[in-house]
């Protein structure tokens, strides 16, 4: 901890990441975004680069459920017949020549990739916007279970990714972005946002995160 204007502020990784008052939210790892079958590689993205980082994220939420993490999963959803979206939203979702239709409820592609496991503890917040807490309870979760801080990591990295982590802490909660379990198609859009992130955010690998996850519950139940 330090003292900030008399107050007292988390400050060390193993703080940040303790579970007492820590969530992992996963975002949008789906297969539309992420399978090399799915819409996002239908319409020409590179989701093949994806899928080390993907990898990580499936292995890093498995950990952390292990561990007792609590763990939200963000799951992106674009109804029939644009029922969720405006004419600017299609505008915007069609802008680089894909489909807007990914996504769909009850389809293969909404689903969460091969081994992410949502269990019974874990909660699923749909959304229809990339910043997770747009239009969703993900707030009213987050307060209600205490957390003040949050890891985040999922798809894609200069989109949900990052819109989720900015609202995340302009809704006062801390943040700690996992470097490696982040992924987009656009190598270059990756590397502008983690160079925001690095900035802005406490940001590391996901085994200095779990490797803090595991001192900071020692220092509770040594």
């Amino acid at each position: 901890m330090k003292t900030i204007m008399s107050r007292e502020v988390l400050d060390t990784l193993d703080e940040l990441v303790d579970p007492r008052w820590t969530a992992v939210i996963v975002v949008d790892v789906q297969n539309d975004f992420c399978h090399v079958d799915g819409h996002f590689a239908k319409f020409g993205k590179d989701v093949a680069r994806m899928a080390p980082a993907v990898k990580k994220m499936v292995d890093f939420v498995g950990k952390a459920q292990a561990l007792g993490m609590r763990t939200i999963f963000l799951r992106q959803a674009s109804l029939p017949d644009a029922r969720m979206d405006s004419p600017a939203w299609l505008r915007f979702k069609t802008r680089d020549g894909k489909a807007p239709d990914y996504t769909k409820p009850g389809t293969w592609g909404y689903e969460f990739v091969d081994g992410l496991t949502v269990q019974q503890n874990d909660w699923v917040v749909e959304k229809f916007r990339p910043d997770g807490f747009v239009g969703t309870n993900l707030d009213h979760i987050l307060r209600t279970q205490g957390i003040q801080s949050v890891i985040i990591l999922g798809t894609v990295t200069e989109g949900c990714v990052e819109s989720t982590v900015r609202s995340a802490s302009y809704h006062d909660y801390y943040v700690v972005v996992l470097e490696d379990a982040v992924a987009t198609p656009n190598a270059l859009l990756h590397e502008g946002s983690l160079n925001f992130f690095r900035a802005r955010y406490p940001i590391h690998h996901c085994d200095t995160v779990l490797t803090a996850i595991q001192t900071a519950k020692q220092k509770v139940h040594p």
